[in-house]
């Protein structure tokens, strides 16, 4: 059909234009082990400093102006805080009012509002100078808020590169998990094949074309896991996947699929203890010490993404503000086996609660 064709020719594009990028170097999960990743959304973090204006306001519903040009004028920050890798935003093209990344419009196309493909290389070229790894979000599962007008979606632009249409009400039934949709978000079947190959062909040809260092991917459990083996293997470098639930045996069995998740089962009881202060360490220790369940369900321990905050949930001093409970639980996000994933703000003690008040634009907190 028409889209396949269309999505055909972008992929030859998009590989022959890899083909100068040849002298790249893949990162294995291994090489990840020792690295502290500061997640950032790029909208948020940084503007550009040719048209910066720090004292202004922005919807944080919207737009707001960070770039990635923005990112560079701001990596001596970074790299003061002692950390060696950057989650970036998705950088796809997005329909209207995705400044978060995740409502994808065109596959192949990246968020101008971010900036230019240029622009994105000369952020990791420059990152790397600093030995500062880029971790790069995808989303593999839906596309933005389109309800069934699925022209405006390219490449997937037909009704049969996705489910039919129907709603997640049921976490616990798994069929509906992976087949309908998360809040209205039209989903794509990875069972076709087109949806399939693509994907797998674009990450492969993202990785490589602009250097990235490792992968996060979102919401892993909406999708059959066999895809995820096939999906981590064509990035081509360390994937950690999001598997937002509480339950170890349900969150566990991803690593199987992936590289490495992030400890949900960690964050929400880290969240217990250290905010209620009625819950005792020793569900921390149930779960981290010598005999503790993560060493007995997790393929991997030191694989893990471990957090205390990030874009999903409220942070942690909205909800507890004692500063002190709050270094408790980021010295076990920064000691305890696996890799540490600190969110922006967190070193200027943000404290925004739920969307979007947790995505706050970190201009002008730079001290």
């Amino acid at each position: 059909d028409s889209g396949q064709r269309s999505g055909d020719m972008m992929l030859v594009r998009l590989g022959l234009a890899c083909l100068a990028f040849a002298l790249v170097t893949s990162r294995t999960p291994d090489e990840w082990r020792d690295k502290v990743i500061y997640q950032v959304l790029t909208d948020r973090f940084a503007q550009n400093p040719q048209y910066a204006d720090s004292s202004s306001n922005c919807d944080l519903k919207s737009y707001c102006g960070g770039t990635w040009a923005g990112l560079v004028s701001r990596l001596d920050y970074i790299q003061g805080l002692g950390v060696d890798a950057i989650w970036i935003t998705p950088v796809v093209e997005n329909t209207d009012g995705g400044y978060h990344g995740y409502w994808l419009k065109d596959l192949f196309n990246l968020n101008s509002n971010f900036g230019s493909a240029s622009d994105l290389a000369n952020m990791v070229a420059e990152a790397h100078k600093r030995g500062i790894w880029v971790m790069v979000d995808v989303v593999a599962n839906h596309v933005g808020p389109v309800g069934s007008d699925f022209t405006q979606i390219a490449p997937f632009n037909e009704k049969s590169h996705y489910h039919p249409e129907c709603e997640i009400t049921d976490w616990n039934n798994q069929p509906q998990v992976e087949q309908c949709r998360l809040s209205g978000l039209p989903d794509l079947d990875q069972n076709n094949a087109f949806v399939r190959t693509t994907l797998k062909t674009w990450i492969g040809n993202l990785t490589q074309h602009f250097d990235i260092d490792g992968v996060r991917v979102d919401t892993v459990p909406e999708i059959h896991p066999d895809f995820w083996n096939e999906f981590n293997a064509a990035a081509g470098t360390y994937c950690l996947g999001e598997v937002f639930n509480g339950n170890i045996d349900y969150v566990a069995g991803y690593q199987n699929h992936m590289d490495g998740i992030f400890s949900y089962p960690l964050f929400f009881t880290m969240r217990s203890v250290f905010q209620n202060k009625g819950t005792p360490m020793s569900n921390i220790e149930a779960l981290l010490g010598p005999s503790g369940t993560i060493w007995a369900k997790f393929k991997d321990p030191g694989l893990l993404g471990n957090f205390i905050d990030n874009h999903d949930n409220a942070r942690f001093l909205n909800a507890q503000g004692d500063v002190h409970m709050y270094m408790n639980a980021l010295a076990v996000t920064l000691t305890t086996t696996g890799i540490p994933v600190i969110y922006y703000g967190t070193e200027q003690l943000f404290h925004g609660g739920d969307d979007p008040e947790k995505r706050e634009k970190l201009w002008p907190n730079y001290s």
